[in-house]
């Protein structure tokens, strides 16, 4: 018969035993961050190798347990053609999700003596079996200064490439730039949308938008106040504006040509 008042015995192991399935749990997960973080750190490489160089004053890797973020100091991305630096960049990946990177910019961004400021400039980028599923950035409050001295600020702008559906060298793009301010000139929105080759990006080389801003004759104004184009120049660019609206659906392009800007008939980069 048993007694109601023994005292019933546990084994230590049995005790144990949550404690050494944590610690198991805990040691197979750190095992798979360091793993993630390594495949990270190669992405970045291969990245870099393959297309941009990034320099950095210092790189620091952390975001243990649950996040993998990669800091960069002071980064720097020097070509032919660019020439761009930053006063931070930071990426963020979750550890269960590498194919979804994170990432801000902190200012002041220069791009060939153009400094950009304001708050930091987020984006994402979502990949599949190594692939791009979508790219997306969006920029709030911000001021662009050009080498002259001259400014536009910027309430909002956003920013996806996606792959073309049965094309996925080619990169569809959109954006939407809205609330633009030049001296007392204001401007609501600014659309772009077009079409590029993926190798394209890292330089811009070729790449063509169509423009559909808001109200165009201000934003021509625009243009005339930040480029310096005289009246007679602009009086002759009118002359060139007409058919370009009409062969292309009332929508401007936006080109990048030798290392310059074009919107339309107007060079607005040096």
């Amino acid at each position: 018969m048993n007694d109601p008042l023994a005292i019933k015995t546990t084994s230590p192991l049995k005790m144990a035993a949550p404690l050494i399935a944590f610690l198991a749990i805990a040691a197979a997960w750190t095992a798979y961050w360091f793993y993630a973080k390594n495949q990270a750190q190669a992405r970045l490489a291969q990245f870099e190798n393959d297309h941009l160089p990034l320099n950095c004053k210092s790189r620091d890797w952390g975001g243990y347990p649950f996040r993998i973020h990669f800091d960069c100091a002071d980064p720097r991305i020097s070509t032919s053609q660019l020439d761009a630096s930053a006063g931070k960049l930071r990426l963020i990946i979750q550890a269960w999700n590498p194919n979804h990177i994170l990432g801000a910019v902190f200012g002041p961004l220069t791009i060939n003596a153009t400094t950009v400021s304001g708050d930091a400039i987020r984006f994402s980028y979502r990949t599949s079996e190594g692939q791009l599923v979508l790219a997306s950035m969006l920029a709030d409050n911000q001021t662009v200064t050009q080498p002259t001295g001259k400014t536009v600020t910027v309430a909002n702008t956003q920013a996806h490439v996606r792959p073309r559906p049965g094309k996925p060298d080619e990169l569809d793009i959109s954006a939407t730039v809205s609330q633009l301010a030049v001296e007392e000139l204001r401007l609501d929105s600014l659309k772009l949308e077009g079409s590029a080759n993926a190798d394209q990006i890292p330089t811009m080389d070729g790449l063509e938008l169509l423009s559909e801003p808001s109200n165009y004759l201000d934003a021509i104004w625009m243009i005339q106040r930040l480029t310096g184009t005289t009246d007679e120049e602009m009086t002759a660019a009118q002359q060139i504006i007409g058919p370009l609206l009409r062969e292309n659906d009332n929508k401007l392009p936006l080109q990048h040509k030798d290392g310059r800007w074009y919107w339309g008939p107007f060079q607005i980069s040096k």
